[in-house]
């Protein structure tokens, strides 16, 4: 563990001068190599200087997050075309459950460097106080709720990703300071984290004003993102509690919770976007719909073309798309990292993921989203979100015909023909775009499926048909169903975000949290044998989504290979290991690696 990435103090003053300009007189004072740590910490520049770069250093992390996140899905197959004989052999693993400790991949070291530099605001915010008079006691308790937020944040991501983890709130300075960690059970490093959240939830600014105002606003965390990430921690564990038999009223309670968050988080979206005015997007008309969700403030745009109404004109521009992924900050934006030409910080991982050249990794699988569009609804043609995908569609009849675009287009500026057949990619900058960690849609549907878990199906299936309505040109049909349990209005809600938040990141945390919310299985626990093993809910997400995805022949394959709850998750990093002298447990589905003692 001592791999685990640290910042040293004459580290943090050089990401400091991307954003004060007190550091320059400071390093004229103390030679570089011979920076004391305790005379860094001065003013609140020092501080907003290690902040901004915990956003940057988890900027850089977006590969492995997407990895983490979204690769081993039922969404996405390996491009033909893709030409890096090494990483093509590598992700066909990855997407064969065939996980191995010494992929690069599984080096979580960048991610606690975020961490860490969340720790080292923290621990000195207090200390700062007291030496800088202009920073007010407001200022700090913002600042505190924006960094605890980010800190859980991360954390999140990493339980999501590894299930039990190093979990530490002290900061390292050195080598010196590391000694070997233990691995923290999920479960307890999730009730800590909402514990820290829920205790700042609020106390963060809505929005930032000056001439970064907006990037600042949908850059940081503020209350409306503080929120979507408790609902999406209570969501995840309720799906926990539920999948190892824990009380029903427990279970029920974090669902509520869940969809309480959601909807403080929708409410302070709409404060934000009343306060601010983002004068890019004058040049196209903004209207927006809750299109019948029962959520007060869920305002979608509506998907007009830039010309008008959509009214069978040969070229067709989709607003929502343009806005949110092309243009970047849009209204229905709660957190996104910031990437920009300016400082040329690219988002290399959106254009290596999800491009539309021959060096693209992924493509959307079709047979996942044929798997999704099994919703009884109607004008399947007009669905934009198919466009952004892979498949093509008549206007007629809705058939599938041919692969019209390999490519997931979603992240870039585009036109299509007036039943999505065709595609023109005007400009190519989706590697500057910005990654969206939460949207409005995507906490939308969180709350959907919380509303299943409590019963509320009417309600679920009204916010899942209000996200589908506005995918829609003709905005006039929505799905039809009458779903009435709650197994059946989560797998609606499973089709939904595979449709909406395909190319996002989210799928595989999203088939995670549906096995482990089934939990199950035929064996104890390896490491918590009062429960079992969970291999009842790997069964039937490999059955219900891996196996009508893009590996659906190795349906057999998969479920043999992921086992039970464990195979869900990442292996730990050979490297890790060493350094922690084996101390540390590996997960033990994957335990193949060499040189373990024996």
């Amino acid at each position: 563990m001592k791999r685990i990435k640290y910042l040293s103090a004459a580290a943090m003053l050089g990401i400091a001068l991307l954003g004060a300009t007190s550091c320059d007189d400071f390093l004229t004072i103390y030679p570089q190599d011979r920076v004391v740590e305790e005379n860094f910490w001065e003013d609140k520049n020092d501080l907003e200087g290690v902040r901004y770069g915990a956003y940057q250093q988890m900027a850089s992390t977006v590969h492995k997050l997407i990895v983490w996140g979204d690769v081993r899905s039922d969404a996405y197959y390996l491009n033909q075309d893709y030409h890096s004989q090494d990483d093509y052999y590598t992700y066909k693993k990855i997407m064969l459950a065939e996980l191995d400790s010494t992929m690069g991949f599984y080096d979580w070291g960048s991610v606690y460097t975020t961490i860490n530099f969340c720790n080292k605001v923290l621990a000195n915010g207090e200390l700062v106080l007291s030496r800088d008079a202009q920073f007010t006691r407001t200022e700090w308790n913002q600042m505190k709720a924006e960094v605890t937020a980010l800190r859980a944040l991360n954390y999140f991501y990493l339980l999501r990703s590894f299930k039990d983890i190093p979990y530490s709130k002290e900061v390292i300075n050195s080598d010196e300071e590391t000694h070997p960690f233990t691995a923290t059970p999920q479960m307890e490093v999730l009730d800590s984290l909402i514990d820290d959240v829920k205790a700042v939830a609020g106390q963060a600014h809505n929005r930032f004003g000056g001439s970064n105002g907006t990037a600042d606003t949908k850059g940081l965390m503020t209350n409306t993102a503080i929120y979507a990430l408790l609902c999406d921690m209570y969501l995840w564990r309720s799906a926990l509690l539920e999948g190892r038999g824990v009380s029903a009223d427990s279970v029920k309670a974090d669902a509520q919770a869940a969809i309480d968050a959601g909807m403080k988080s929708i409410e302070y979206l709409a404060l934000q976007t009343e306060q601010t005015v983002n004068s890019q997007f004058d040049r196209l008309r903004v209207e927006k719909d809750d299109f019948g969700s029962g959520i007060s403030n869920a305002q979608l745009i509506q998907n007009k073309d830039a010309q008008g109404d959509f009214n069978g004109m040969g070229s067709v521009t989709v607003d929502s798309y343009l806005r949110i992924f092309a243009y970047g900050n849009s209204d229905e934006s709660i957190f996104e990292l910031q990437f920009n030409t300016s400082d040329q910080r690219k988002n290399t991982a959106v254009n290596t993921m999800f491009g539309h050249t021959d060096a693209t990794i992924l493509c959307a699988s079709a047979d996942a989203m044929e798997n999704a569009l099994n919703n009884n609804k109607t004008n399947i043609a007009q669905d934009t979100r198919l466009w952004y995908s892979c498949t093509k569609r008549t206007a007629a009849t809705g058939d599938k015909e041919e692969l019209s675009h390999p490519y997931m287009l979603k992240w870039n500026d585009c036109s299509f023909t007036s039943d999505g057949s065709k595609v023109r990619t005007r400009h190519s900058e989706s590697e500057y775009r910005n990654w969206i960690v939460y949207r409005l849609t995507d906490v939308m549907l969180m709350i959907a499926e919380a509303k299943a878990v409590v019963g509320a199906y009417r309600e679920c299936r009204d916010i899942v048909d209000a996200v589908h309505k506005r995918s829609l040109l003709d905005q006039e049909t929505g799905l039809s169903n009458n779903e009435n349990t709650a197994q059946k209005c989560i797998d609606l809600v499973m089709k939904e975000r595979l449709l909406e938040l395909c190319g996002e990141g989210k799928r595989w945390f999203d088939l995670v949290r549906y096995a482990e919310r089934i939990g199950g299985g035929r064996n104890a626990d390896p490491f918590q044998p009062q429960y079992m093993d969970g291999a009842d809910g790997v069964k039937k997400m490999v059955e219900n989504w891996l196996g009508k995805g893009a590996y659906n022949r190795q349906q057999a394959v998969l479920e043999n290979r992921i086992k039970n709850r464990y195979g869900l998750y990442s292996p730990v990093y050979y490297m890790e290991l060493r350094a922690n002298q084996y101390l540390f447990p590996q997960n033990p589905v994957w335990n193949r690696e060499k040189g373990i003692p024996e």
